[in-house]
């Protein structure tokens, strides 16, 4: 018991605790160990028990509709399930041990006899919950992966250098990080566990072998970042095989590094199959080090980009203030007409590139011009497939520069399709099928339409992807539509007589805004951490040659932005603009 009780001591919800509350946690816990990957409790089932972790890592997962998603961590001195036995209702998700973890579990009776004699106990136990409904997000911030293998899947590889470089950058973000080299043999658990409390970050380096220090590496690290050359293939199965490394697939916690070295072997979706990879970064020089670094230490910039027709030419102009400040963007998605534009920015086109496609898809003629009495939609839609295609080539999704996904919408299923990999513009033409508008694209059983539809602004799909800071850019929240326009409109031939067969009626405008309404009434759990939201003045959906006033009111809107969150962007933008190209 004394051991406990000392144990129990090291943190911080125990130490104001008097000594016979101490004693009653030690006499009436259970200590038990989990390796990686065991279950402590599932999503769904009563709870009957509170946990608190002693050592190692627990992570909380949620059945989701992108599949199991990453909802939080349990560091060591906090506890789990406290929530759901309080309230007495069924665990809202499902806990494992994200590496070997030893827990010491308090049954319900004992929890209660503690909250009724000890008063202390009940108190520290309301702070706990408090702070996370308070700060839910904290989670990610506190208790993320601290514990980085970097495992290279060739002799070619340095590791060992690439491990030296990534903590050297990752030192100039002020974070403490450390690194262990290749070695044979696997160092004592005590002194592996000194130097990962000395450090928010300590990375691994190995090499794929079968000797004891690339076993201990893959049964303690918290995130595996698996180094791959382009020319080659990988093995199958990728040696990766241990309970833990089943661990790491099932909850998503591989990155492919892609290194373009050499003529391609093999598609990298293969290399994603083969190890597992929940994203890929694709390195073709220094920046993709520099986002690696952010992406290890949590600095990472994500930027979201709503849907919104012509207005998101705002979305333009906003990332030329962006880049202007020096804000890196380290992952990108969008919806819509949005997804479009973070495409751009995701094939790694400068601004004078982007502008120069973008008034060739949709200003210069409008995308929608081809038009039919309406059996699906109001268009054929083959003017936008063309351009896209044109633009967009046969760019995969998986070979981006930058980490890239949007969405659509499965009406048949009534839920998001995440596109993640894949032939871009496929991905893309999906995106833009604004009911009505577009027809819809079939993919299998699937019926999929812009994704407005359910989910115009995928924050928190995004916050999912990193666990850095996240920029959304609204471009649907106000201002997206005339109603005058609807104020006794003419009749069809009226209108054309009036304005002509290449504009556009209001109903393309009607069809277009009820597409992107309804997620402003949405309460997003995860928001953007730092929101732009440009009101487009005069510029309606359907406008497509009001590219100037747009791109215009971005730039500056976003400039503000800027400027009132600098504290949070500064440091960021000023050691990556340091680090250079």
């Amino acid at each position: 018991m004394d051991a406990v009780r000392d144990r129990l001591l090291e943190f911080s919800f125990f130490a104001g605790l008097d000594p016979e509350a101490l004693d009653s946690i030690a006499a009436r816990g259970v200590w038990q160990s989990l390796a990686g990957g065991w279950e402590l409790f599932a999503e769904g089932a009563a709870s009957d028990a509170l946990h608190f972790n002693l050592s190692g890592r627990l992570i909380i997962v949620r059945c989701g509709e992108a599949g199991d998603e990453v909802i939080g961590y349990v560091r060591a001195g906090e506890p789990v399930g406290e929530m759901s036995l309080l309230s007495g209702e069924a665990h809202s998700a499902s806990v494992y041990a994200l590496r070997d973890t030893e827990v010491l579990t308090l049954s319900r009776g004992d929890v209660e006899e503690l909250i009724h004699d000890h008063g202390d106990f009940a108190g520290a136990l309301a702070r706990a919950v408090l702070g996370r409904a308070r700060h839910p997000k904290a989670s990610f911030q506190q208790s993320a992966p601290r514990i980085f293998a970097l495992i290279a899947s060739s002799p070619s590889i340095d590791v060992d250098m690439r491990a030296k470089g990534l903590a050297d950058r990752i030192a100039r973000y002020g974070v403490n990080v450390d690194w262990m080299p290749v070695s044979e043999n696997a160092p004592d658990s005590r002194t592996f566990d000194r130097a990962e409390e000395a450090q928010d970050v300590l990375l691994l380096a190995a090499r794929v072998d079968d000797s004891p220090w690339y076993r201990f590496v893959i049964r303690h690290a918290d995130r595996f970042l698996v180094m791959a050359r382009r020319d080659a293939k990988p093995p199958r199965p990728f040696p990766m095989t241990t309970a833990a490394g089943e661990r790491a697939r099932k909850f998503r916690l591989v990155d492919l590094i892609m290194y373009h070295e050499g003529a391609p072997a093999c598609p990298v979706t293969e290399w994603m199959d083969a190890v597992g990879a929940a994203r890929v970064i694709n390195c073709h020089g220094s920046a993709c080090d520099e986002r690696l670094a952010r992406i290890v230490c949590g600095k990472s910039v994500g930027l979201v980009l709503s849907g919104g027709g012509a207005r998101a030419y705002a979305h333009i102009g906003a990332v030329m203030a962006l880049r202007e400040a020096g804000v890196p963007i380290d992952f990108v998605c969008g919806a819509s007409m949005g997804a479009v534009i973070a495409a751009c920015i995701a094939m790694g086109w400068d601004d004078e590139e982007i502008e120069e496609r973008v008034r060739d898809a949709f200003v210069r003629s409008n995308p929608l011009g081809d038009h039919v009495l309406p059996v699906v939609a109001l268009t054929k839609g083959i003017r936008v497939e063309e351009r896209l295609e044109k633009h967009f080539g046969g760019a995969l999704i998986e070979e981006l520069e930058i980490p890239f996904f949007c969405v659509s919408s499965d009406i048949s299923e009534g839920v998001a399709r995440i596109h993640r990999r894949g032939v871009l513009c496929k991905a893309l033409r999906a995106s833009i099928a604004l009911p009505g508008i577009l027809p819809p694209v079939i993919d299998g059983d699937a019926l999929l339409v812009d994704g407005a539809v359910i989910n115009n602004f995928p924050t928190d799909i995004m916050a999912n992807v990193h666990r850095g800071l996240t920029i959304g850019i609204d471009v649907a929240r106000r201002g997206a539509i005339d109603i005058e326009a609807f104020r006794d409109p003419p009749g069809f031939f009226a209108w054309i007589a009036q304005r002509g067969a290449k504009s556009a009626p209001p109903i393309v405008s009607l069809l277009m805004r009820t597409a992107t309404a309804r997620h402003e009434r949405i309460l997003k759990i995860h928001p953007a951490d730092i929101m732009i939201a440009p009101p487009v003045p005069g510029v309606e959906l359907r406008d497509w040659e009001e590219y100037d006033e747009a791109v215009s009111n971005g730039y500056h809107v976003a400039r503000a932005a800027i400027d009132e969150h600098w504290d949070s962007l500064g440091g960021i933008a000023a050691t990556a603009r340091k680090a250079g190209p």
